[in-house]
């Protein structure tokens, strides 16, 4: 990646993790936060309920702001509304504020995650393009392993109040260096192309691709939802074994998508997604059939995650990539509907999965992931044309 381009990736790269460390920096504060207020757990967690409520749903608000006013002004508000709830939740004086103040913070963390993609794919060439993205989302896998710890540790010092100071604090930190780069309009702009929802789901590609994608990601947020679960079931391990799962997983990711540039370049990025998908589709099945012939156990588990999460590295950030590889009028919403089917995909799989996760068992998680994982490579076989196009433009 060039100079010019990583001075670019590396601020949006900071206000997406920034944006993250509001979801994962607090959550060890919780139990403190319900004892400070005297409330109970069902309350307590509403504050993290709330917050993925709001970042879900600001998906289609960001994409209409950043489409209409562009993506500077998109990401200047973001970030000053993030300062400003986490000021507010930091001066809670109810638990009622409180829960109104972290819905609005997932409205404002949600800026980043629409922007930044769009700006990295508007501004960068197809190969830096793909660099750029597996940089951003190599933070957004860092974050949630470091970030947790990292809350932990200041809890020894202050209470949960003091998170969101440093949260307002740090996403204050990088507003400067955030504006600076990105640009009032993206590169581009046609104002003229139809940049509708309906368009952009009317490209067959974008569908194709999109779906792939959070299919992918969806079987990943389900393992991760499942894993607690599952490892005191099944192994009877506690929190600190689920903690190492994740921690080899993030450093898997990492790996894969330090080389996912150089692996789209040697491959192409069709060859490259769809070694990715064949990967995860079969490791989802050798996992499967190993769960009716030998015991589960921790190392395997942790064999399996480990090359899952590689597989996704291998094909996330050059998926995402293609996806938003549309007229610059429309990749905020297709940013937007990505995010979204994501999180919609997590959401189901995990809900699918949860009635099995009493169990002893792996093979209800595998299945679900499987499904997932194999639906994911069946779209992408053959791959999608870039001018196939199922609707007209208006």
């Amino acid at each position: 990646m060039s100079a010019s381009s990583i001075k670019t990736v590396l601020p949006l790269s900071l206000v997406t993790g920034a944006s993250m460390l509001a979801m994962d920096f607090y959550l060890p504060a919780v139990p403190n936060l319900q004892a400070s207020f005297g409330i109970d757990v069902t309350l307590a967690q509403a504050t993290i309920a709330l917050f993925l409520a709001g970042l879900a749903a600001s998906q289609l608000l960001w994409a209409e702001v950043l489409t209409r006013c562009g993506p500077r002004q998109s990401v200047t508000i973001g970030i000053w509304m993030l300062v400003a709830t986490s000021i507010a939740c930091a001066l809670a004086p109810t638990i009622g504020f409180l829960l109104l103040m972290r819905l609005l913070q997932g409205v404002a963390a949600g800026a980043a995650l629409v922007v930044a993609p769009s700006v990295v794919r508007a501004t960068l060439s197809d190969a830096d393009a793909v660099r750029g993205v597996a940089t951003i989302s190599m933070v957004e896998a860092i974050i949630p392993a470091a970030g947790p710890a990292l809350g932990a540790a200041l809890l020894h010092y202050a209470d949960w109040r003091a998170t969101f100071w440093v949260i307002g604090g740090l996403t204050l930190l990088v507003l400067p260096f955030v504006v600076r780069v990105t640009p009032r309009e993206l590169p581009g702009l046609d104002r003229t192309v139809n940049a509708s929802y309906a368009a952009v789901l009317g490209t067959s590609k974008f569908r194709r691709l999109a779906a792939s994608h959070a299919l992918s990601f969806g079987a990943m947020l389900a393992c991760v939802a499942s894993a607690p679960q599952l490892l005191l079931n099944a192994l009877g391990l506690g929190p600190s074994a689920f903690s190492m799962l994740q921690l080899l997983g993030v450093a898997s990711f990492i790996v894969g998508a330090s080389q996912a540039g150089r692996i789209s370049k040697q491959l192409g990025i069709a060859g490259a997604i769809q070694l990715g998908a064949w990967l995860q589709a079969l490791l989802c099945a050798a996992m499967l059939a190993l769960s009716f012939i030998v015991p589960l156990s921790f190392a395997g588990l942790a064999v399996f995650w480990c090359a899952f999460c590689g597989g996704l590295a291998i094909r996330g950030p050059a998926t995402f990539s293609e996806v938003l590889a549309l007229p610059p009028a429309q990749m905020g919403r297709a940013s937007a509907l990505l995010t979204l089917a994501v999180l919609v995909a997590g959401a189901v799989g995990t809900q699918v999965a949860a009635p099995f996760m009493d169990g002893r068992s792996i093979a209800p998680l595998m299945t679900v992931m499987l499904v997932a994982c194999a639906a994911s490579l069946a779209v992408v076989l053959p791959y999608p044309r870039a001018n196939d196009q199922t609707a007209p433009a208006v």
